[in-house]
């Protein structure tokens, strides 16, 4: 799902390349998993500290002023989290992003090569 950037604790994260939300992306449970509560503790756990490692990064990365989590697992039955960066100057910034106006299309390709660079860069930081 989406463009790999990182593999991190227990998980892997991808960029999903959508012009809506520059920086999108979805965080994947390595262990498998069709719900949180069904996966080992640790693994529960070091999901919880990568997403929030993950959602700091995106957030530094994108200069989003708020991130939407979203834990569905309707049409992929395994564990997975979308990370959505929110901008003030999207169309309905406080609405949910299943709900955003305008049809996902792709981000153009030096936007998200330069968005997944650095958000890899800021993972590679130490005190993220």
């Amino acid at each position: 799902m989406g463009e790999p950037i990182a593999r991190l604790g227990v998980s892997e994260l991808s960029l999903v390349s959508d012009r809506r939300f520059p920086g999108r992306c979805v965080l994947t449970l390595r262990e498998h998993a069709t719900e949180l509560f069904e996966a080992s503790a640790a693994a529960r756990q070091g999901f919880v500290e990568d997403m929030s490692r993950a959602a700091r990064a995106i957030k530094l990365a994108t200069g989003a002023f708020k991130m939407n989590y979203e834990i569905l697992g309707n049409a992929d039955p395994h564990v997975h989290c979308h990370l959505i960066p929110r901008r003030q100057d999207e169309p309905n910034p406080r609405v949910p992003a299943w709900l955003h106006p305008q049809a996902q299309t792709e981000l153009d390709e030096a936007s998200a090569q330069q968005i997944k660079a650095r958000i890899r860069e800021l993972l590679d930081a130490k005190d993220i």
